[in-house]
């Protein structure tokens, strides 16, 4: 039911330098794969689905010669499991099928020709604890934008902790001011108050005209 073999080709293939800010530093081009939401816990021989996104440089994807083969890799110091990753729609975006027997796993991302990113332990039956990542990749994630040209190469699906840029206001735009307070309530009010005056003062005059011709009357 597994196919537990070592992989040796992969592994002469990538870089020696260590994958992520640092090791970029030293030498070589680097990646580093996030995993979608995972189930809460892991059955022995049960398949699960795994989606997973593979970045060059932690925040883009990537756009080269054939990468090679993607997937997951599963280890335990004695045994070795590899499940390769199909393509989605979304750019940098695989999926994966897998199935493991109980033990505790190391896990890792198969990156073509990037060496191997370490992703966490997986205990079977169980969790996965997923490895905390490098400070330095984790303060480049907010500026993934100037990594890919000012473009967003993502829609609603995207990788996670690369969340949907808010557009800025281009460089020199003036922002619309704010309209002037509107007076039409008040002069509506005046207005609708104007034929009550008129009737009042209306009333004053026939009331003085009434005391004038009574007082004629008496006299």
């Amino acid at each position: 039911m597994y196919s537990e073999h070592e992989t040796h080709s992969a592994r002469a293939r990538a870089p020696a330098a260590r994958p992520g800010p640092r090791g970029a530093r030293q030498g070589g081009g680097w990646a580093a794969t996030y995993l979608d939401p995972v189930p809460a816990s892991f059955q022995a021989g049960a398949t699960y689905t795994v989606g997973f996104w593979m970045l060059q440089h932690g925040t883009h994807p990537y756009e080269g010669p054939d990468l090679g083969k993607v997937g997951l890799k599963f280890t335990d110091g004695a045994r070795s499991l590899e499940f390769t990753g199909v393509e989605l729609k979304e750019k940098a975006h695989y999926a994966a099928a897998l199935a493991l027997p109980a033990g505790r796993w190391k896990v890792e991302a198969i990156q073509g020709w990037f060496a191997p990113f370490e992703i966490g332990t997986l205990q079977v039956p169980g969790a996965l604890a997923v490895k905390p990542l490098d400070p330095e990749l984790k303060a480049m994630l907010p500026r993934y934008l100037e990594m890919n040209g000012g473009k967003d190469p993502w829609g609603q699906v995207r990788p996670p902790g690369l969340s949907k840029a808010a557009v800025a206001p281009a460089a020199g735009a003036v922002a619309p001011a704010a309209p002037a307070p509107s007076t039409a309530p008040a002069l509506a009010a005046s207005a609708s108050l104007l034929p009550y005056g008129v009737a009042l003062g209306l009333l004053a005059v026939a009331g003085a005209a009434w005391l004038v011709v009574r007082r004629r009357v008496r006299a």
